[in-house]
């Protein structure tokens, strides 16, 4: 899902300095880059992107004669950066007058780490995912499968037994530094939806240890009915995958059958999958010494 941001979402506590016209301008680059005034070809990749002028490229940049510090600006908007954003040093006028002309916001900011971080989160690629996530022993658990399948059931059961509910119904999914993050919708937060019972407010009825803002997705469970003559597996050799925003996590399917917890299942699959993260395979230790055995 595309992101749109505009400047007037990263301003923050910065102070706008000059181009205020243009605080609807497009950021499309997750990084801040960083202008060389003395070197223009290294302004390449500025186009629609946050630009950072330090405070000694902005002194560099006021020692110039001002028919050179014209035509060095001028050439620097003809590259449309999103903005331009000031962390100290001088400030000549050139600096201020040309990008207003050109509608690009001058920032100035104390806190360029803060803002890096929120264009980072800001254009983070994001999608949305029907299923419930629960963080199990600290396991982002993302749980899937069709409609009345149980999933909520499974996560309320879930959270009796002193797990922690995530999200229910719609899970917002986004990939951050390389690992998915799963989060609520904003109006779906501590919420959870059982069939015969209603909505009900699981942080108001088990506290605030009951759930969690976000959690890192390390498991996928998807739960379908129980399919008669289907041939499932009994030791679970085969390591499956599942394809979230570029990234594959660990993945396998859970037969619904009555008689069957599925909150227990779930709970032993999380432990399972934190003992392979540990490099501790059960089922291939199994193989291994089967193997042994015959060959022995």
């Amino acid at each position: 899902m595309k992101v749109k941001v505009t400047v007037k979402d990263l301003i923050g506590r910065s102070r706008v300095l000059a181009g205020r016209a243009g605080l609807d301008r497009e950021v499309k680059s997750p990084q801040v880059s960083v202008a060389e005034l003395s070197s223009p070809s290294s302004w390449r990749s500025i186009a629609s992107s946050m630009l950072h002028i330090p405070p000694r490229q902005s002194s560099y940049l006021c020692s110039l004669p001002k028919k050179e510090r014209k035509r060095l600006v001028a050439a620097l908007v003809r590259h449309k950066p999103a903005c331009i954003v000031l962390t100290g040093g001088a400030v000549c006028r050139e600096l201020l007058e040309g990008p207003t002309s050109a509608r690009i916001p001058v920032l100035k900011t104390g806190n360029l780490p803060r803002l890096s971080r929120q264009l980072t989160q800001s254009l983070a690629p994001r999608i949305s995912l029907h299923g419930v996530l629960v963080e199990v022993f600290g396991l982002g658990t993302l749980i899937l499968g069709e409609s009345a399948i149980g999933k909520s059931e499974a996560a309320l059961d879930l959270v009796l037994r002193g797990h922690r509910l995530v999200a229910d119904d719609m899970v917002m999914i986004e990939k951050a530094d390389g690992v998915i993050i799963g989060s609520a919708a904003e109006l779906g937060a501590e919420l959870l939806q059982i069939r015969g019972l209603g909505v009900v407010n699981v942080r108001a009825l088990y506290g605030d240890s009951a759930t969690a803002e976000t959690s890192r997705i390390g498991l996928v469970v998807e739960l379908e009915e129980w399919k008669k003559g289907h041939n499932y597996s009994l030791v679970g050799l085969r390591e499956r995958r599942y394809k979230l925003l570029n990234v594959n996590l660990p993945y396998l399917k859970l037969p619904v059958r009555p008689g069957r917890n599925m909150a227990t299942l779930i709970e032993v699959a999380a432990r399972n999958q934190m003992l392979k993260d540990k490099g501790i395979f059960t089922a291939r230790e199994l193989d291994r010494r089967i193997k042994k055995r015959l060959t022995g």
